[in-house]
């Protein structure tokens, strides 16, 4: 597998390659107007700053990287050592100046695209897990998992960017995501009708017959991502309690 992201033999089998090289672009382009007083302020994630989730992100991109690298050595192909020190790393670097956190981000980002770059198609179903000992998924899942990384946190800045900006198959993919791993929680998740009102789509959730949520298909998605429920209404008056999401 040769050239570089954006190659259509690369987007043939990592067909969320160029959503993420194109997400990424808008969000280092974001980070250009943060000064030192601008990246201390809260982002949208309680108890985070803006620098925290510039940190988190970068660091996501390198822990990308190693699993990928694992992927082809069949050597640690996990991203984070442990959730401590992951956790420890963000802490650790959301002190930094502005202009650090944007190298940083920068230069994170070009090591994840040469870790792409160097993926050979035979490793794409290689497993590799979040930490080691999680469940493990295929090596090709990372890319996605990193768009929706940007995407998100790009939004967590509140620099302008909302779900609003989000390509609208971001956000019923990520919705369908979240319908997924609530179904998997020992409780089977809340029940709900998720009911896109800019889209002709819906999503049950759970087994029973649950109330009826309606929002367009990026307010949806930001809410069972934890951001809270803007924009949204809800058949029983009060949204349903969801799960996390990490």
């Amino acid at each position: 597998m040769t050239g570089r992201p954006g190659d259509q033999t690369r987007t043939d089998t990592l067909p969320d390659l160029d959503e993420t090289v194109y997400a990424t672009t808008r969000y280092l382009q974001a980070l250009t107007g943060l000064d030192d007083e601008s990246v201390r302020r809260a982002s949208v994630l309680p108890g985070w700053t803006r620098a925290h989730v510039v940190t988190h992100l970068a660091r996501n991109a390198d822990a990308i990287a190693h699993a990928l690298h694992g992927a082809r050595s069949g050597a640690d192909a996990w991203m984070y050592a442990s959730q401590e020190s992951r956790d420890a790393d963000v802490e650790a670097g959301a002190h930094r100046s502005a202009a650090d956190l944007r190298a940083d981000a920068a230069a994170s980002w070009r090591r994840l695209r040469e870790a792409l770059d160097d993926l050979d198609a035979a490793h794409l179903d290689a497993p590799v897990s979040r930490v080691p000992g999680q469940p493990a998924f295929p090596a090709r899942d990372l890319v996605g998992m990193r768009r929706t990384e940007v995407e998100v946190h790009h939004a967590d800045l509140d620099l302008g960017y909302t779900p609003a900006d989000w390509p609208v198959g971001f956000c019923t993919a990520l919705v369908e995501r979240r319908q997924d791993e609530l179904a998997e929680l020992p409780s089977g998740g809340p029940s709900m009708m998720l009911c896109a009102t800019d889209v002709d789509r819906s999503w049950r959730l759970g087994e029973g017959q649950g109330p009826e949520v309606h929002g367009t298909a990026g307010e949806l998605a930001w809410w069972l991502v934890g951001r809270g429920g803007r924009g949204l209404t809800c058949s029983a008056g009060q949204l349903p309690t969801i799960g996390r999401w990490r």
